[in-house]
């Protein structure tokens, strides 16, 4: 399997710092190496590596998204969900189904 570098990316790393601009290095399953982007960062190696720009996504190295709700967001109430025609339901879901991929989840 042939190293993949992401590039460009937002990392939340999970340990407890804010996440930052940085490059991720994956080799064959494992997450070799994280570095921040920036003055004075050493440059991630490139040779041989598949090399992905992430163009500012979100990355949650070894993480996923394993339950959300497309439904409840930015309703006030759960009354209003249960009001709405099934229709409408059905499109507002697929409307924050794609801010969640906008975001890069």
């Amino acid at each position: 399997m042939a190293d993949v570098l992401f590039t460009n990316v937002r990392v939340f790393d999970g340990g407890g710092e804010a996440p930052f601009t940085g490059d991720v290095l994956v080799q064959g399953n494992r997450i070799a190496r994280v570095s921040k982007t920036g003055f004075g960062a050493r440059p991630m190696p490139t040779i041989g590596a598949q090399v992905i720009d992430g163009a500012g996504a979100f990355l949650m190295p070894g993480m996923v998204e394993a339950h959300t709700h497309f439904s409840w967001n930015d309703q006030p109430s759960l009354d209003a969900i249960q009001r709405m025609p099934p229709e409408e339901h059905i499109l507002w879901c697929a409307e924050v189904a794609k801010r969640y991929l906008d975001m890069g989840w």
